[in-house]
Formats: structure tokens, sequence, C-alpha cells
């Protein structure tokens, strides 16, 4: 079954860019056939113009028939017939001489070749044409017309009829690419009539003002639109393994007929009636299997490629040695030596390479969810139940939940957002910070989709009507600032903690530009709007304190002070001269980036406080930050922060500025803090002795005193509107301040 999608655009290049990106998430999600898409426009009023990919009429098919059949027939028709001519005309004409006889065969040769290739090209058009008649699926010529008299002059729509299933994934793809979906009106429903005369028809075609209505209007929205991309998992319970197992094959079916809107990789946990656990994943690849595939995989290519290699130096040694002269078995020798010795090495080597990469890439490319998140939920698994958990495309979710629910799966949630699986798993102490948000409790934690349709994890604890917002820094998530909740929340504030795009609960977008700063930026305000947070201090830590900066330059004038926390007015200087001088190669690394998985292994958040006291250079925490928001993501994020450049917001910030910085931070040294002060008239710089960059984490009774001293101090929610400075803006000496 399919149906017929119309999308209006202010432009026609954007329609065009949609038509592409319709496209290409065609290939990923194998969302079916999709025969063709049209870009109708209207330079002029009296001028609609439409394009399809995927059109073949009969003036096409012809075309195309016409040269496949004269290719066909000069090649191989007319090789054929040549002959049998020549054949033919030679019979009783020995009395002609020999120049006379080659001519003549030439000619004979030439007009039957050449009438093969007419007739066949003649041929093939009229095959082509017929073909193209009966076969074409593409959009009527007269439907795209009604269409472009819809369209104001400059304006543009795309049509495509695809196959219903894939109608909210294109239409969520489509709505954010700045398309509206249109609907056809009872005026558009009563011109398609079936009675309708091609004389009706024109007339219905070419009427202007005073027409009884519009044919197409725009269809609402039930709920703000999603990046088609994006992930979610399904969780349900079973009685038996008996019953996960039908259930795993019902989704396996479920993929094949759905494509890729179908589950990704399944877990089923289940714990016998002694309370042993048992983990099995469809999409799991160990680091053993890993190795083991690259160890094989690289011995067979080095023997291959060195052994014939060994091959001829084994025969070059024989020549050298003993001459052309040497006999057939010392040849034989020679050559097997060669394969055995340098095949071997070269087996062995390439074995060793093959299996050293299988391992890495089992270890940061593996699509399966943690054994150790597998292992924590397999301890809230009752005896003798099972559980299973399918990782899937958003718009494919609901189909996987119902196809659970008739497996006899009890669902804990349906779809269910990532976010959510703690809530069914784990211990009551992470409960609370995983339930459906209800505005009408103090605690509200939730998803937000931002005007991008990317999904913000926002945990929104309410004390008062002022909050701090907190931002957290680069592979963190909102549990870094959890300590502070009680110092905070005695204070009479509230607090308002964000996962950032690709950290977290929060979304991971496919493209590299989708990490750029402004993009962040984009999304807490979009959150702040959902929430209606209007009187609000933002705080944010490394990455985040970026963050919060561009948020300024966006919207210089809504937040009453910032808290710049371990950050920089500006990237490293060595990221900064690559992304202004060779912007092509951050513009290649983030192409390159784009191809790595994006699917979540972590199902759990990462233990936050185990990190204290840790360096700036921890290995396992910066493991742990890569694992939790995805090799992919993670480095996206710093290719983002290699673009950052926050001089002119910084300059331009007018209200209470703190700039907090560990003495022994090595990652944004006291310089980068010195140098946004010089950059933030009447900003404040506090340097924190025996803290590093992980301040947050390692000092977070500093961090708390300081956020509560920035408000009191400066009076932040004791004046209307704008935040400002009781000195006018003066600049102030920065003490040094103790952790006491």
């Amino acid at each position: 079954m399919r149906e017929t999608v119309i999308y209006f655009f202010d432009r026609p290049g954007a329609a065009r860019e949609a038509r592409g990106a319709l496209r290409e998430l065609q290939r990923e999600l194998r969302l079916g056939r999709i025969t063709s898409v049209a870009v109708v426009t209207r330079p002029s009023l009296d001028d609609i113009r439409f394009e399809q990919d995927g059109d073949v009429g009969p003036g096409a098919g012809a075309r195309f028939g016409l040269v496949l059949g004269a290719l066909s027939g000069a090649l191989l028709l007319a090789p054929v017939i040549g002959l049998l001519a020549i054949s033919a005309s030679l019979d009783g004409v020995s009395t002609l001489s020999e120049r006379e006889l080659r001519i003549g065969i030439a000619l004979v040769a030439a007009f039957a070749s050449g009438l093969t290739a007419l007739a066949s090209a003649l041929g093939g058009a009229g095959i082509g044409a017929l073909a193209a008649l009966l076969m074409n699926f593409g959009l009527s010529s007269r439907e795209l017309y009604v269409v472009g008299e819809e369209l104001a002059v400059g304006q543009a729509a795309l049509v495509a009829r695809v196959p219903a299933h894939a109608c909210a994934p294109i239409g969520d793809l489509l709505t954010l690419a700045g398309g509206t979906r249109m609907r056809p009106t009872e005026h558009e429903a009563t011109a398609a009539a079936p009675d309708a005369t091609a004389a009706q028809f024109a007339a219905a075609a070419y009427e202007r003002e005073g027409a009884p209505g519009r044919r197409y209007a725009p269809r609402t929205r039930a709920a703000p639109p999603v990046d088609p991309r994006q992930r979610d998992l399904v969780v349900a319970q079973f009685d038996s393994v008996d019953q996960v197992r039908r259930a795993a094959r019902d989704l396996a079916r479920l993929r094949r007929g759905a494509g890729r809107l179908g589950t990704g990789n399944m877990a089923i946990v289940t714990r016998d009636d002694s309370g042993r656990p048992t983990i099995r994943q469809s999409g799991d690849v160990t680091a053993g299997q890993g190795t083991l595939f690259g160890l094989g995989a690289g011995g067979l290519a080095g023997l291959l490629v060195f052994g014939l290699l060994g091959l001829f130096v084994g025969i070059l040694a024989i020549l050298v040695n003993e001459g052309a002269d040497a006999g057939q078995a010392r040849f034989r020798l020679g050559a097997l030596v060669g394969v055995l010795l340098v095949g071997g090495l070269g087996a062995l080597v390439c074995g060793l390479v093959g299996a050293l990469a299988g391992f890495v890439v089992a270890r940061g490319v593996n699509l399966a969810f943690s054994d150790a998140d597998l292992r924590r939920i397999a301890e809230s698994v009752p005896a003798g139940k099972a559980l299973l958990i399918a990782s899937v495309y958003h718009h494919g979710a609901q189909a996987v939940a119902d196809a659970l629910r008739e497996g006899g799966g009890r669902l804990q949630h349906a779809p269910l957002p990532g976010e959510q699986l703690i809530e069914t798993m784990i211990a009551e102490g992470r409960r609370a910070a995983l339930e459906t948000g209800d505005d009408d409790q103090p605690d509200t934690q939730r998803l937000i989709t931002t005007r991008a349709g990317v999904r913000i994890f926002v945990d929104w604890r309410r004390r008062g009507p002022q909050t701090i917002v907190l931002l957290h820094g680069a592979g963190g998530d909102h549990l870094g600032w959890q300590v502070q909740y009680p110092a905070l929340h005695g204070a009479g504030y509230s607090t308002l903690a964000l996962d950032l795009r690709g950290h977290g609960y929060s979304d991971r977008p496919r493209g590299a530009d989708d990490y750029r700063l402004e993009r962040f930026a984009e999304d807490v305000a979009d959150v702040l709007d959902a929430l209606d947070v209007r009187d609000f201090v933002l705080v944010g830590h490394c990455f985040g304190g970026m963050v919060a900066t561009m948020y300024h330059q966006a919207h210089p004038d809504r937040s009453k002070g910032y808290v710049l926390v371990d950050t920089a007015a500006q990237a490293p200087s060595v990221p900064r001269w690559l992304a202004t001088h060779t912007p092509w190669l951050i513009g290649l690394a983030g192409r390159a980036l784009e191809l790595l998985p994006n699917e979540r292994r972590r199902l759990l958040h990462a233990d936050m406080p185990s990190f204290k006291g840790t360096r700036d250079i921890e290995p396992a925490r910066l493991v742990s930050d890569a694992e939790h928001t995805t090799l992919r993501a993670w480095l996206l994020v710093y290719r983002g922060i290699a673009q950052y450049d926050g001089v002119a917001s910084l300059r331009s910030m007018t209200q209470p500025v703190w700039v907090v910085v560990g003495e022994e931070d090595t990652v944004f040294t006291v310089e980068d803090s010195q140098a946004i002060q010089r950059h933030v008239p009447g900003s404040r710089l506090i340097t924190v002795p025996g803290a590093n960059h992980i301040i947050v984490v390692n000092n977070p009774e500093v961090v708390e005193g300081l956020i509560l001293d920035f408000v009191r101090d400066n009076a932040i929610f004791e004046r209307g509107g704008q935040g400002s400075r009781p000195d006018g803006g003066a600049a102030v000496d920065a003490p040094k301040t103790t952790a006491a």
C-alpha cells in the first residue's frame, strides 16, 4: 500500500535538498521502493515546472530503446547478418576480378549491417516506449500541475508516493528540512471525482482568483517531529524462556518485512529457578571473536599476497644461482620454499595485525549492549522470568511493541526511550530520576523534543521560582551535578540539569555539523522555552561553559548571569589553527566520523562519584566517557570544540560573570580563564587551590558554594529584568578562593 505525500517549501533549493535527504534515508533505513520523487516549482505566475527522479515517460523509454537497440544490432546482429549476406552474394560471382569482389563484399556487408542496426534501433525504440508506457510508476504530470497551481511564486513542492509504513519517518524528515505537510481539501476531492471530464479538469487547473477554495491545506501535527535516525529501546518481560525466544523470532520476521525500522540489536536476559543469569545478544561480537576473525582474515590475506611474492622470489633465486638451465624440479623446489618462507612470514605478520585490528574494532565498534550493564539488569529479573531488550529506530518502536504484546510480553514502556530503562530494571535510588515528567510534580524528568527534532533529557527539580541551569562537560551527563543538588535546593533554588545532545539519555544526531556549539545552544534555548523557565542563571563546566557562551550569543538578554567553570574563550591553539587554515581537513574528519556506528552500547549512566579524585587525563574515565557518549558522538563533540570561538559573545556580556578555574587544571589552564576575564569587562576570576579540571566531581562543595555566593553577592534574583553589575561594569579584582 502506498500513499502520496505533498510538502511545500519556501524555496526550490530546500525542496531539492530534501529530495536528496529522502533518497539517502530510503537507502539507510531500507524503507522500500520509492519509484519517483518530484520537485514542483513556480518561477512566475504562468510558469509551472516539475522534475522527477525515477520518472521514465514514453519519450525517454523510446530514446533509451533506440540507443540500446542500435548498439545491440550493430555489435551482435549485424556481424551475423553481414556474414549471411556475403555468403549468399558469393554464389555465381566467380567471373569477377579480385578487386571487384572485395568492393562488392564490403558494400554488401555495410548495407546488411546498417539495415540490421536500423531495424534493431527502431524495434528497440518501440519496445522502450511501450515498456515505459506500461511500467512507468512516475507521478502524473496532471497531478503535479495541480500541485503547482497551489504554489506562490518562488515556492516549491515535493511530491512522492511512498510505502505506508514509511510515511512517519519520511514525514518527520521533510518537516525537519523545512517542509509543510499538505492535505487535500474537500474542494480537491470534488475536483478529482472519477466522473470529471478533461474539460472540467482543465478548467479546474487554470482557475485563478474567485475559485471556490484551495485544493490543499496544511496538515496539523499531533507531536513534534523526531529525527527518523534516532533510536529507542523497547523492553518487555516474559514468563518463560520459550516465550521470549518466540518473541525474538517474531521480531526477526518483522525486521525482514519493515527493513531497518524493525529491531537492531536484541538482548535476552533470563534467570533460571536457581537465580543464575544468562545473557544472549543478537548483535554481539566479543573481543575474542573479533580477535579470531582478524587473525584468520589477516593470516589468509598475508598468505595469498606474500605467498605470491614468495613464489616469484623463489623462482628468481633459482634463476640467479643456477641459471635458466636448472631443471624443472629445482624451480618447483624454489617456488615452494619461497611460498613457505615469505608467505608464512607474511601470514604471521598480517595475522597479528588483523588480530589487533579485530580486537580494537570489536571493543570500540561493537553494537552489542554493555555486558556490565546487562549483568546489573539481570539482578532485577525475577527467577524463572525473561527480559527482552531491543534497539529500534524511533518510528519502528510502536510496531515492535505491538509484536511483543502479541507474543505475551508485558511492556515496561511502549515504546521505551533509553532514559527510562533504569527505572524498569535498576535500584530504587535511581528510579526517581527516570520517571516520565508530570508538570504538577516538583521533580520532572523527561525528554523534550527541540525544533531540530533532537530529544533532550532534562532533570528539573523545582524548589522555587528561580532556577540554576547546569550544563555538564564533554563526555558527562546530568548526574555530574547531583552532588550539588542538596545545597542548591536547600537555598530555595530550582535546578535544571540537561544531558546535552550526544550525551546521556539525549539523542545522538548523525551529522557532523549537528555537533557545532551553536546547535547545543539552540537545544538549551528550546528546553528553556518548552519549560517556560525565565528567571535563571547558567552554570557551565568545561564544554558546558562553551555552550553557555554560545547561548548568550544567540540570546544575550535572557540569562541573569553566568558561572563559567574550567572553560576557555576559544578552542585550543592547534585545533583552532586547523579549523581556521584547513577547514577542509575538519570537514573531512567530520565525514569520516559520520561513518562510525551511532548505537548506544551503555544502557546505564556512568557512576560519576567513582571517579572522584581522578586526574585531568585519566584513561579509565576517558574510556567511560567515550562508551557512554558513543565513540562517534564523543569525537564529534571534540570536532565541534575545534571550531569554537566565543570571544565576540564574551565581549557582549553585561550580566554578572564569574570565571572559576582549578589552580592545577591542565586542560583549560588558569591562563585560559584569565583570557575570558579580559574579554568580559567587570567579570571576576576565582582560582581554586588544589583543584584540577574535574572540579565538579573532585570539589563539589567548592562549586556549590561558589554558585550560591555568585547569586547572593550579585543580588541576581533581586532585580527585575536582566541582571546587571552593581559597579556598572568596572573590573573587579579576582581574589584567590580556597576550598574551605
